[in-house]
């Protein structure tokens, strides 16, 4: 695995030992930088179920501001230590030991940017609608689900809406943005 883009372009990312880590793919990784484009410059990058941390990384690269980076998994977090002082980013990374469900229980933020890549084996629908009840996401932010062909990308959850999806052989990407409530004649009217 190695950094697609940026100014750690081509450096060589290490990835946690054995089968429960799931790195999202270079492939994958470029494309989805390059839909995100200009969000990323600038950017507070919240990266769940981080893995070995190339997609937090990656943002790093291309010029996010900051990145947190949350994994239940020591030995991934570790890796992800290894992988940011490597690649010199190490001021602008947080690494957090926490599952993702109690991380986004306790309301840290705001973020511009939320990816998520759970365990292929994990409902995807539970976990937006938490990401969209944390109040995590600034106005105007994005949250991105990571997961596999033959599950379904929720077309809402909670106050997040499907933007946008992308398919790279058994990968999706799901892009969420939060739905804005509008008064109409006197009744409330929901947009994407």
């Amino acid at each position: 695995m190695r950094i697609t883009g940026g100014i750690g372009r081509g450096r060589t990312l290490r990835v946690p030992t054995g089968s429960k880590v799931r790195p999202t793919s270079d492939k994958v990784r470029q494309a989805l930088f390059n839909i995100l484009g200009e969000k990323v410059p600038g950017a507070v990058f919240l990266d769940l179920f981080a893995g070995a941390g190339g997609i937090g990384i990656e943002a790093l690269s291309r010029g996010a501001e900051r990145v947190v980076f949350v994994d239940g998994a020591r030995e991934s977090l570790e890796t992800v230590r290894h992988n940011i002082e490597q690649a010199g980013f190490g001021e602008r990374a947080k690494v957090v030991l926490s599952k993702v469900e109690p991380f986004l229980k306790r309301r840290s933020g705001p973020y511009d940017i939320v990816f998520l890549d759970p365990p292929y084996a994990l409902e995807m629908l539970p976990l937006l609608q938490l990401v969209a009840g944390s109040g995590l996401l600034k106005a105007g932010g994005i949250v991105i689900a990571e997961h596999f062909k033959k599950q379904t990308s929720p077309e809402t959850a909670g106050a997040l809406a499907l933007h946008r999806e992308a398919r790279y052989g058994d990968t999706v990407l799901a892009f969420y943005h939060v739905r804005r409530q509008e008064r109409v004649a006197g009744s409330q009217e929901e947009k994407a």
